[in-house]
């Protein structure tokens, strides 16, 4: 199977193109083929930390392995075993949404 080659970085074609996240557009959009759903109400979109990183959450678990069969990722981009994609390069990440913490008083026994 040939496999898409994913660039370092995203290249600018004018308004509402992002050069830190256009290049991750083909794997989120394999994401969402696979019936993978964008997490909270961002939607399809990257969203800003205070720090400048950029972030995209699913709300299902992403497959490393089936990643790495169809994409080849540079070395700036790494995709690990629990299926987080982090460019270190562009400072983006692409992962699963953490389920929320329950707050509570209670103490642990």
């Amino acid at each position: 199977m040939l496999k898409i080659q994913i660039a370092a970085e995203g290249i600018t074609h004018g308004p509402g193109h992002n050069t830190r996240t256009d290049h991750l557009r083909p794997v989120i959009d394999f994401l969402l083929a696979q019936g993978n759903r964008p997490a909270g109400w961002r939607g399809d979109a990257f969203w800003s930390d205070q720090g400048g990183e950029e972030h995209y959450t699913f709300t299902d678990p992403i497959d490393a392995a089936q990643l790495h069969e169809h994409f080849a990722f540079p070395a700036s981009i790494r995709v690990y075993e629990d299926g987080f994609i982090k460019d270190s390069l562009n400072r983006v990440d692409i992962s699963q949404e953490s389920p929320p913490l329950v707050f509570s008083f209670e103490q642990p026994q």
